[in-house]
């Protein structure tokens, strides 16, 4: 991974390059524009970003493939630019994943605005899909269909996790390249202020309370407390030392274990109310 990274850095060129072809690749792409970003700021950024938005536009305009689709992954492009840039001039996880929750959501809604038919066409692919598998598994009775508020949550999620994906590749490349164990401390210290994670916390439980098309946005809501608990974990592993196989276990549980990431939420959200990592560190003295 090194070696790719350093080939990136070698010039506009070879980053363009990676950028194109990257696209192939899950999170290639957007990495690659994260990791140009980060370093030589959001101008290189976007021209880069310009490579990585061709292969897209053409299957916008040729491919079968939902409109919606690959709108979505053209904005996605678009708010790795902008919150690595945050992250460039602030330093601050905190600031820039709360950019990134914030545009996310901004750019689903506007591709909602902008482009209409391109989300009833989803709406209707993913009804008849649901309406399929409801009908393959003989369940008569009414089950829950999906509309285009319920849609756009999981498109904003999908739209914050890539970025999320995204910055974390790309700051480790910087890290690796320019700045060895700076993106372990970085990420070690990942912790939102009490009113923050009040207010994200507030956004979560008000979208599960209500009606079930707005229990999507609950995942992008809680997804920077969910990195804020991630983070809390990966620090107390490295403090008590008690070696990197739980964390591979606790990433296996985490994919597996549904309810872990609703854990780990409320777990970002104490650690921004109580300062766990503060607790661990006067304990230890």
């Amino acid at each position: 991974m090194r070696a790719l990274a350093e080939f990136i850095m070698r010039g506009r060129l070879q980053a363009a390059l990676v950028a194109l072809v990257g696209s192939l690749v899950p999170m290639l792409s957007p990495a690659t524009v994260s990791l140009v970003t980060l370093s030589r700021g959001v101008k290189e950024g976007l021209l880069v970003m310009l490579w990585g938005l061709l292969p897209l536009l053409m299957a916008f305009y040729g491919s079968a493939i939902n409109p919606m689709i690959t709108l979505a992954t053209m904005a996605g492009l678009l708010v790795v630019v902008t919150s690595s840039e945050v992250l460039r001039l602030t330093v601050s996880w905190t600031s820039t994943l709360t950019v990134m929750m914030a545009l996310s959501a901004l750019s689903v809604l506007l591709l909602n605005l902008l482009f209409d038919s391109s989300v009833a066409n989803l709406e209707v692919a993913v009804a008849n899909m649901f309406s399929q598998l409801q009908k393959q598994a003989g369940d008569s009775e009414a089950a829950f269909m999906p509309g285009r508020t319920f849609l756009l949550g999981v498109i904003g999620y999908v739209v914050a996790l890539t970025t999320v994906i995204s910055l974390i590749l790309g700051r480790w490349w910087q890290a690796q390249l320019y700045n060895p164990g700076g993106f372990r401390e970085e990420f070690h210290a990942l912790r939102f202020n009490r009113n923050v994670g009040i207010a994200l916390l507030a956004g979560v439980a008000v979208c599960y309370l209500s009606p079930e098309e707005y229990a999507s946005w609950a995942g992008l809501l809680g997804l920077p407390l969910l990195l804020s608990g991630i983070a809390l974990v990966h620090h107390t592993v490295a403090f008590y030392q008690i070696g990197a196989h739980w964390l591979a276990i606790f990433y296996v549980g985490l994919l597996m274990i549904g309810p872990l990431s609703l854990i780990l939420v409320g777990l970002g959200f104490l650690d921004s109310v109580l300062n766990i990592r503060a607790r661990l560190a006067a304990r230890a003295k």
